[in-house]
């Protein structure tokens, strides 16, 4: 099959620029549009008896490369039971929406712990680029904390025991410009790995002698300038400084002092120490924070730092993620309402879909989707890269999303499935255009890292998801941890 996959990607080529010349009403159109979409459509039928898929849909004139624009219908998944995804580095057609789709890990035979178990392996989360500047490997973590780097094919490139992170705590960020350059702390020291072949060169950056240990924390990537990472580090006093720091100056463009404390040995013990929960960084390189607990207080709920006082932007804290919109103004995308922040308005008909407003101008949000099941949200456009992913889980209970041996398990049907439940979107962030991609086929309430936690790649070109479809019937024997056994796919939807 790895010989059909360049030919698919080839037809599939052929048919999106038929469709552009179509649409000048070019004659050529004529006679090449139906041999692209013959071909595409042949190859996509190979590839679906293969890995387990369906019909394929043609390259889309919207520039996308696969995938169907929103018909606002229900699908539920067929052969939810008996679905088997092909083997590391092949692929599926999606039988839903069209697109290819590419199993980048299979823990359960590639990997084995010092223990005689197999690793569950995931991407992480949706808000952090698994993918490199150059859209050739990818940061991988395993369920015991470990990471490692896989090339786009499923290829392990570096393994998890010649890596220099392990144990080190927080997360591992890829440089925005070279493919070869991740960052990664360890004690007080923040570090730059430069892979040379199967192996890593860790060069320490700058040692922060003012804390007792700093992290990357959850779930902060490289700033979408290329030059501005969110760390922590631990005060004396036990307090937090939550910090932006410029790679190319070697100095802090912003700093917010907790007043809550740390307990414990170390900051690096967690990802979320102390009272914070998550951190990202704005379009604009400004600290959003996102505390433990939700409230009004001034450590409640998710802040805006803008170097002098801390802004509310919810009180009820949801995923949220921020970018450019079209005229290169920061943008927060997210669900707010006067349940999440007193006296903000939902443009949704329902009052609770997600809606994409400027952070400094409540008052200017719009409805990108209306309210549907529980997601995750990963942006990091503007106006040359306006696609954002969207990826949705259950959390019913009883419900479809199960594997069919957990007695709260029910078969998907039109009745209990909901729209765009289990599925993978593309939008526009200006809300002209949704697509659904493939449906992640996830069994996402059986343990919080089978959630697809879509995350889309810098250049827009790449979703990548995790799921554990490979074992609808329940985990392989052998596992680390007996509910966990999900896995890394990829698609790609630009050339």
């Amino acid at each position: 099959m790895f010989l059909l996959e360049p030919l698919l990607e080839l037809a599939s080529k052929l048919s999106r620029a038929a469709h552009i010349l179509m649409s000048s009403k070019n004659l050529f159109a004529l006679r090449v549009l139906p041999v692209a979409v013959a071909f595409t459509t042949l190859l996509g039928w190979v590839l679906a008896c293969q890995g387990g898929g369906g019909a394929p849909v043609p390259a889309q004139p919207s520039g996308l490369l696969c995938g169907e624009p929103n018909d606002g219908l229900i699908h539920p998944p067929s052969k939810w039971d008996t679905f088997t995804p092909p083997a590391t580095g092949q692929s599926y057609i999606d039988p839903a929406f069209g697109c290819t789709v590419k199993r980048i890990t299979n823990g359960s035979l590639e990997e084995t712990f010092s223990d005689g178990t197999h690793p569950s392996l995931v991407h992480y989360y949706s808000t952090l680029s698994p993918l490199n500047a150059t859209d050739t490997m990818l940061l991988i973590v395993s369920n015991d904390g470990a990471w490692r780097v896989r090339d786009i094919n499923g290829k392990i490139v570096v393994s998890a025991a010649n890596m220099p992170t392990r144990n080190a705590g927080g997360l591992l960020l890829w440089d925005a410009v070279n493919g070869s350059i991740f960052y990664y702390t360890r004690a007080n020291i923040l570090y730059k790995a430069v892979i040379r072949g199967n192996s890593v060169e860790p060069v320490a950056l700058q040692t922060f002698s003012e804390y007792s240990a700093i992290i990357s924390p959850d779930s902060a990537d490289v700033s979408q300038d290329g030059d501005h990472i969110a760390l922590a580090g631990r005060n004396p006093n036990n307090t937090i400084d939550i910090f932006v720091w410029s790679l190319s100056q070697r100095t802090k463009t912003s700093v917010y002092t907790t007043s809550c404390k740390v307990t414990g040995s170390s900051v690096t013990s967690t990802g979320q120490p102390g009272c914070l929960h998550k951190l990202q960084l704005t379009a604009s390189n400004l600290l959003s924070i996102q505390f433990v607990e939700d409230g009004h207080g001034p450590e409640q709920g998710l802040r805006l730092w803008n170097g002098k006082t801390l802004l509310s932007l919810q009180d009820a804290t949801n995923h949220y993620d921020t970018g450019y919109d079209m005229r290169g103004n920061a943008v927060l995308i997210a669900v707010d309402n006067g349940a999440t922040l007193t006296g903000v308005g939902n443009p949704c008909p329902s009052g609770w879909g997600l809606d994409v407003r400027l952070i400094n101008n409540f008052s200017s949000a719009f409805c990108l989707l209306d309210k549907q099941p529980s997601w995750h949200i990963s942006y990091r456009g503007d106006a040359s890269q306006p696609w954002l992913a969207i990826s949705f889980f259950d959390t019913r209970k009883p419900g479809p999303e199960f594997f069919t041996t957990n007695p709260d398990y029910q078969t998907p049907i039109l009745g209990n499935w909901q729209l765009y439940e289990d599925e993978i979107v593309v939008a526009r962030v200006d809300g002209a255009a949704l697509y659904r991609l493939a449906q992640a086929r996830s069994r996402s309430m059986e343990d919080y890292w089978a959630q697809p936690h879509a995350a889309i790649s810098r250049d827009g070109k790449y979703v990548v998801f995790t799921s554990n479809m490979a074992y609808p019937n329940g985990c392989p024997a052998g596992m680390h941890d007996r509910n966990q056994c999900s896995d890394v796919y990829l698609i790609k939807i630009h050339l």
